[in-house]
């Protein structure tokens, strides 16, 4: 998606819309927790040295990827879902 595309998609989107607003909430309700819980599951291992084990290193290696996941693809993921959403409904 090139430049012209996207300002037209922001353009043409109906930020006032209450679907578009629930869906938007929900979205970052996800992203929100996506991003708690992968932050809870390392401090737990980091605290605990009972948890520090083999396997739990590597629970902790997908929670690292999925928090990355959660900061740099969701939000991105969330606004073109909406925008999305918003276009469908006007055309």
């Amino acid at each position: 998606m090139n430049e012209t595309e996207c300002a037209a998609l922001l353009e043409s989107a109906d930020w006032q819309s209450p679907r578009l607003i629930v869906v938007f909430v929900i979205l970052g309700i996800v992203n929100v927790m996506v991003i708690l819980g992968n932050l809870l599951v390392i401090a737990a291992v980091y605290h605990s040295s009972k948890l520090r084990t083999v396997t739990n290193l590597f629970i902790v290696s997908l929670a690292v990827a999925d928090l990355m996941v959660g900061v740099a693809v969701l939000p991105f993921s969330s606004t073109l879902e909406v925008s999305k959403v918003s276009g469908v409904q006007n055309d």
